[in-house]
């Protein structure tokens, strides 16, 4: 076969062979690009520890996360002790005020109820008269009490279980 022969195919070679290089140059362009990238990445993980392997940045890496996760199941713990207490502790406080004897002539006498979030606590009652005063105290279990309640005590404790019930609920 002599060049002669291939004559007719010269624009049809030159296309073909302009077309390939195209296509190389574009390889080659994505393949630096890549290459880049490549690069700063690893940089990046130099960055990390240069004196270090992967092996000891990973070592270090998953002795941070497992102290982390020992550190955040503390405070789990230490919340939901505090979230125990605080359920134990004294919500907000319900007073009324009456008139125990007509006699007397304002509002003088009260019943006021202290209850945590369980309705445990105390109804404080203070009857005050022309000649003498009398406070006393009783017990409230689950808003119950093993004593008598009067109405205004029964009334303060019910305004209180009420605003334990509108409290938000806790997160466990």
């Amino acid at each position: 076969m002599s060049l002669a022969s291939l004559q007719p195919y010269t624009l049809d070679i030159a296309l073909a062979s302009g077309a390939v290089a195209i296509i190389c140059f574009i390889l080659a362009v994505s393949s630096l690009a890549r290459a880049s990238s490549l690069l700063r990445k690893f940089n990046r993980l130099r960055e990390i520890s240069s004196a270090a392997d992967l092996e000891q940045v990973f070592t270090e890496t998953k002795d941070a996360v497992q102290s982390l996760q020992e550190q955040l199941s503390a405070a789990k713990a230490h919340i939901s002790q505090l979230e125990k207490a605080l359920n134990k502790k004294v919500s907000t406080p319900v007073i009324r005020r009456y008139n125990a004897f007509s006699e007397v002539g304002s509002d003088l006498s009260y019943s006021v109820a202290f209850l945590d979030d369980e309705g445990d606590g105390v109804v404080l009652t203070s009857i005050y008269g022309r000649e003498d005063s009398v406070t006393y105290g009783k017990p409230i279990e689950a808003g119950e009490s093993p004593y008598l309640l009067t109405e205004e005590e029964q009334s303060v404790i019910s305004g209180a279980m009420g605003t334990l019930e509108r409290q938000p609920a806790r997160i466990s």
